[in-house]
């Protein structure tokens, strides 16, 4: 007994003389380093809701629903393994990474993110060709085509009636062409 109380004195006075060695975690967090992944932030701005991210993501946390005129992005962020995919698949860079990997919260809507985009429908058939910003990102790409090239007329459509469109005058598809 009094052996082991020896050693066990002995190993208090070595931990004092080496001081402290780890954090006090958790009154102080821990600093992520430099190239950390963390918790998913979407900027809503830049998003076109595609859903690239939605197709890259592993563990299928990010779901895309149509409801009449609006498509909801939804990430849930309890499921999230911070692997990056979803920001490395997004054409608009509208995702990053944060250093923040404590998600530990009370409430689910604390780990979920929503954004709302409306959507554009067919101006034929009425079928949904995708999202606003998705259409008028088209739109520009178009206007800095060459001069004279004018195809702004067949965004608004989806593939099966430009098809039908082409087909039924096929003067139109020379005018592409040229």
């Amino acid at each position: 007994m009094l052996k082991h109380t020896i050693s066990e004195l002995k190993e208090a006075l070595i931990c004092l003389e080496a001081g402290q060695v780890t954090l006090p975690y958790p009154f102080q967090p821990h600093p992520p380093e430099g190239e950390f992944r963390g918790k998913p932030v979407l900027n809503s701005r830049k998003c076109m809701s595609c859903g690239a991210c939605a197709n890259a993501c592993p563990a299928r946390l990010i779901s895309i629903q149509d409801n009449g005129s609006i498509r909801t992005l939804s990430f849930n962020l309890r499921r999230c393994t911070f692997c990056g995919l979803c920001r490395d698949a997004c054409p608009q860079e509208a995702i990053t990474l944060s250093s923040q990997f404590e998600l530990s919260t009370v409430t689910p809507e604390d780990l979920s993110i929503h954004a709302e985009f409306g959507l554009v429908n067919c101006r034929e058939c009425g079928k949904v060709i995708g999202t606003q910003r998705q259409v008028a990102l088209v739109k520009d790409k178009l206007q800095t085509c060459e001069p004279g090239f004018d195809d702004t007329g067949y965004v608004d459509l989806c593939n099966s009636c430009k098809r039908r469109a082409f087909i039924h005058n096929p003067a139109l598809l020379m005018e592409v062409k040229a």
